[in-house]
């Protein structure tokens, strides 16, 4: 008899078999990538500390609420509330400041602007508000803008967005009252009130290596003092001591004018005021209260911390040594 042709197709046993492995192919390919992520996810989650992984930027907070800035927005937002109390301007007012600027600058202190607008509260040299370069230092514009003010008659009595327009004579009068409350807790933070209010994680700066010399502190830490006397008002940053053996760090209390309360949040001013600072003049930890705030774990906030350095009556600010 002749043979009958054989078939070219695979038997369904050998169908059933191909189909299997692939199955068997998948499922180890399955397997190997759950565990390269979940190998992935244990990294991610033992690196989160360094600051290849973290971003930059601050967190202020008070019992109205919190508010995120970047950090150069935190640095003029310190320094505008700094110079409010330095000129003993009301915490309404500094509201104001804070509300203003955020709108006109976005808190960030700009070379340009609309026409010949510049700095902080882009103030005009064009309007009488000062020199360029002038404008361009954030205590000098800040003071500008509170001596306006302060002398628009009944300014106390206004809403923020009222009071803002008439030192700024905005074309968009009303913007500021979207910055109220954003300004509300800006203020509580850097006025004092909201105690250990200020979280930063820093971009991990590097500053060269200082010895004091013959000077009683080294350059950067005698910066930082002579930075919160310009802005604070020498009359209102009290007493220094407890200044290191190595020039790296010293304490200081608020002005002796001052007492309990008054006192203590104050020195909080201080304290979240430096902490703002710690990026770009090279402060490694701040301390209050029986607080922390470490520049190396800024973006976690203040800590509890029993150690002798916690301070009750003074702040205690401490450098980076550098190098």
């Amino acid at each position: 008899m002749p043979r009958t042709a054989q078939s070219t197709h695979p038997s369904q046993a050998d169908a059933d078999k191909s189909g299997g492995g692939w199955i068997k192919a998948l499922v180890v390919l399955l397997v190997i990538g759950g565990l390269v992520a979940g190998g992935a996810i244990w990294a991610l989650n033992k690196l989160g500390d360094l600051s290849l992984f973290r971003t930059s930027g601050c967190t202020a907070s008070s019992s109205t609420g919190s508010m995120s800035l970047d950090l150069e927005q935190a640095k003029d937002a310190a320094t505008i509330a700094a110079v409010g109390q330095s000129l003993n301007v009301p915490t309404f007012g500094i509201e104001v400041a804070e509300a203003t600027a955020r709108q006109e600058s976005k808190l960030h202190n700009l070379s340009y602007g609309d026409r010949d607008s510049v700095g902080l509260f882009q103030q005009r040299p064009s309007q009488g508000w000062g020199t360029t370069a002038q404008i361009m230092d954030p205590v000098y514009s800040s003071t500008k803008f509170y001596q306006a003010l302060v002398r628009v008659t009944g300014w106390q009595q206004l809403t923020l967005t009222q009071a803002a327009q008439k030192v700024q004579q905005s074309g968009t009068p009303d913007a500021y009252a979207q910055w109220e409350q954003f300004a509300t807790v800006i203020t509580a933070v850097f006025t004092g009130s909201a105690g250990a209010g200020l979280g930063c994680t820093l971009d991990g700066p590097t500053f060269t290596a200082q010895s004091k010399g013959s000077a009683v502190l080294t350059a950067r830490g005698q910066t930082v003092l002579d930075d919160m006397r310009t802005q604070f008002g020498s009359a209102n940053v009290g007493k220094i001591t407890g200044i290191g053996s190595d020039g790296l760090s010293f304490d200081v209390a608020a002005a002796s004018s001052l007492s309990g309360t008054a006192a203590t949040t104050r020195a909080w001013a201080y304290a979240n005021w430096s902490a703002a600072q710690a990026e770009t003049l090279g402060i490694a930890q701040v301390s209050f209260g029986g607080k922390t705030w470490t520049a190396s774990d800024g973006g976690s906030g203040w800590k509890s911390d029993s150690a002798a350095t916690a301070n009750s009556s003074s702040v205690h600010i401490s450098m980076v040594s550098g190098g």
